[in-house]
Parts: C-alpha cells; sequence; structure tokens
C-alpha cells in the first residue's frame, strides 16, 4: 500500500513540477510576478506532496508497508 502511494506521489510532484516550470518560465519571459496566487499555491501544493513523499519514504524505511 505504501509502495502505491509513494508511486503516486512521485508522479504527481514531477507532474506539479512541470507545470510549474512551465509557469515560471511564462513569468520570466512575459515579465510576471513570480508571488502570483497561482504560482503560489503550485509551489505549497508541490511543498505538501514533497512532506507527504519524505513521511512514507520515512515508514518503508521503518520496514511498514
Amino acid at each position: 500500500m505504501l509502495a502505491d502511494r509513494k508511486a503516486l506521489l512521485e508522479q504527481e510532484i514531477r507532474k506539479a513540477q512541470a507545470e510549474a516550470a512551465n509557469m515560471y518560465l511564462s513569468i520570466a519571459i512575459g515579465g510576471g510576478d513570480v508571488h502570483s496566487k497561482d504560482y503560489q499555491d503550485l509551489k505549497e501544493k508541490i511543498s505538501n506532496l514533497n512532506f507527504d513523499l519524505n513521511a512514507v519514504n520515512l515508514l518503508i524505511a521503518q520496514g511498514h508497508k
């Protein structure tokens, strides 16, 4: 169960990071604001997903399945 959750989290992180990279490129080229609500929300989502992934990795390392 944790291995499945780990795979899902990793997939969601990659997807969100790709979206953030594209958004950042748009901001950099278009002179946008990195403090925009959409960009900050996406950064927070990535942080939360990474936090969850770290917890899952810790549980797996402790021998939980």
